[in-house]
């Protein structure tokens, strides 16, 4: 896989290729996910190495209720999503892209408009600037805007050991006085679930695009192993998930990642161009926790 990408130097503006998920060492890439039992309601889509488009909704009563198309475009760089539905309709776009050596955002404008009829119109605009330690792990990401509202910013700082993340901290602030702050801490055991390339949605937050930035390869590396538990701190406010399964397909990619947290039992399930997410029936069950000699 050839990249040719602007460095954090250079004053492009994403005019070269982009990056590409080999170049996050995502080992399995992901072209699905679902939640629970139902079908897949996000698909990814790939050419060369580098994500191409998809399309994302939610799941309810055994159908993907909507559909949101997303679209990623090269030579410049330019990210575009998309909604219409029952009088609904969204376009966001992402340009003005810069990128460093490994392909990496960190530079981008956004901008958005949705509509509720004619006459109900919101916007947002603003930009956003992302930075990586030497392994390729996302260490900050922060921006400004303003909406239909107002202005506002926010800054997310992560904080990575050996190769996996053990802290987020989280502020947002929306210039009329009302700021916002958690912090997330993260543990692990050496010897559990190998992570090959997801993204868990529990974990990772991003203000500016989608799970479809993480999974492109553009925002850096995931963590090297899936954690154990995860614990939010919002305020007052305290929610904490634990990590009870993470099943593997027999090349070693995830499966499933099952999780608990106040509200009972959570899933997350992958699907690949060799294994396809498939509907499961209610009180599917497999052996917890086992790997594959591959994902050993």
């Amino acid at each position: 896989f050839s990249l040719s990408a602007c460095s954090d130097d250079d004053e492009g503006s994403g005019n070269a290729g982009g990056g590409g998920v080999t170049n996050a060492g995502i080992q399995f890439p992901v072209t699905q996910t679902a939640n629970e039992y139902g079908p897949a309601t996000t698909y990814y889509e790939y050419s060369n190495g580098r994500m191409t488009g998809g399309s994302y909704g939610s799941y309810g009563g055994n159908v993907v209720t909507w559909d949101h198309p997303f679209s990623f475009s090269y030579n410049p760089l330019v990210i575009t999503e998309e909604e219409t539905e029952q009088g609904y309709s969204y376009l966001g776009t992402m340009n003005n892209i810069k990128l460093n050596g490994n392909g990496f955002m960190t530079y981008a404008e956004y901008s958005s408009r949705s509509s509720h009829g004619d006459s109900d119109v919101d916007r947002d605009n603003g930009s956003a600037i992302w930075e990586y330690d030497s392994e390729g792990h996302l260490i900050s990401e922060s921006g400004n805007g303003n909406d239909s509202y107002g202005p506002y910013s926010w800054n997310y700082t992560y904080t990575w050991e050996n190769g996996n993340l053990t802290k987020i901290e989280y502020s947002y602030d929306d210039g009329d006085g009302e700021a916002s702050h958690s912090v997330t801490t993260l543990t692990y055991e050496e010897s559990l679930w190998k992570n090959t390339g997801v993204y868990p949605s529990y974990i990772f937050g991003s203000l500016v695009g989608n799970d479809y930035l993480f999974y492109s390869g553009l925002l850096g590396r995931t963590t090297k192993l899936i954690p154990t538990s995860v614990t939010e701190v919002y305020g007052s406010y305290t929610e904490t998930y634990t990590v009870t399964e993470v099943n593997y397909n027999p090349d070693g990619s995830i499966r499933r990642i099952v999780v608990d947290d106040r509200l009972g039992n959570e899933t997350e399930r992958y699907g690949y161009a060799d294994y396809p997410i498939q509907q499961e029936q209610s009180g599917y069950s497999v052996t917890p926790s086992e790997k594959s000699s591959k994902a050993v």
